[in-house]
């Protein structure tokens, strides 16, 4: 009987460091990789040692199903930190279950028998070792989920994103902006203040900018550095699409903001697209 010990390390190190990875995630526990990666190892070299131990002497079945599985019962008690007893009894239980699931999994797809000699299985698939699949699969199957939230959180953006047109003084400029919740700027009148990009402020005013004509108010606002203000005018009015509807405020207050909004052009307070959310804007 041939033994790989290269093969053996490889399995049994990837194979723990991605089963360990999936029971601390079970549990909803930190899951901190360098700790993991340490226990795997510290797994590799005795699940290696025992199986080099096994060649050279037999034990009762008893005490060699006990010596595997009191280990693997272990190992999760080092690869996380745990604030409860019952949160680590579950992490074992999730180990020992992936390793179940798992083992099934190999032995049903990539198992083959071989004929002549001693016979036996090989747990290779084209000399991929069967542990290294099994660190693929769960690298895989996280990367998915991890994309997946990625995906659902950008549509909840793209929803929210919605096609403008400001009139301003005959002027029509095409702008794209955001409903946000967090923008709760309001004028002393308390009229909702739709926050500009400077650069889409300055296509407005370009033909006024230097006659001093537009009228502007000066309204505080909070930021994470601090109190500051910002100067707002009034347009004619703001057109915003969604579909076939679209939403018109008439005399919508506009911030000049201080800042580049990035990707968006304008901040568009939550009442301005209320009615088209609710699927009572105006059919256009």
């Amino acid at each position: 009987m041939k033994v790989y010990l290269d093969l053996l390390f490889i399995n049994n190190f990837c194979a723990d460091a991605a089963l360990l990875y999936c029971a601390v995630k079970t549990v909803k526990g930190e899951t901190r990789l360098w700790r993991i990666a340490l226990v795997a190892l510290a797994g590799a070299v005795l699940g290696t040692g025992y199986a080099v131990f096994k060649l050279y002497y037999a034990l009762p079945a008893a005490l060699d199903l006990f010596m595997k599985y009191a280990v693997a019962a272990l190992l999760p008690a080092f690869a996380a930190s745990f604030k409860k007893k019952s949160t680590y009894v579950l992490c074992s239980l999730a180990f020992v279950g992936y390793m179940f699931a798992f083992a099934g999994m190999l032995t049903a797809l990539f198992m083959r028998f071989e004929t002549g000699g001693e016979g036996g299985v090989r747990f290779t698939y084209q000399t991929i070792p069967s542990g290294l699949l099994v660190l693929g699969a769960v690298a895989f199957a996280f990367g998915s989920v991890r994309l997946v939230r990625m995906l659902s959180r950008r549509r909840r953006v793209v929803a929210l994103t919605y096609p403008c047109k400001l009139f301003f003084k005959g002027k029509e400029v095409p702008a794209k902006g955001f409903a946000d919740t967090g923008n709760r700027l309001s004028t002393r009148s308390g009229c909702a203040v739709a926050v500009a990009d400077r650069s889409l402020a300055l296509r407005l005013l370009e033909d006024s900018l230097f006659t001093a004509n537009t009228p502007f108010e000066r309204v505080s606002v909070r930021t994470v550095n601090g109190k500051s203000e910002m100067s707002v005018f009034t347009i004619d009015k703001i057109e915003i699409y969604c579909g076939d509807r679209v939403n018109i405020i008439e005399n919508a207050k506009i911030g000049v903001s201080g800042e580049k909004l990035g990707e968006y052009d304008l901040i568009l307070p939550v009442s301005f697209t209320q009615d088209l959310e609710s699927g009572k804007g105006r059919q256009r």
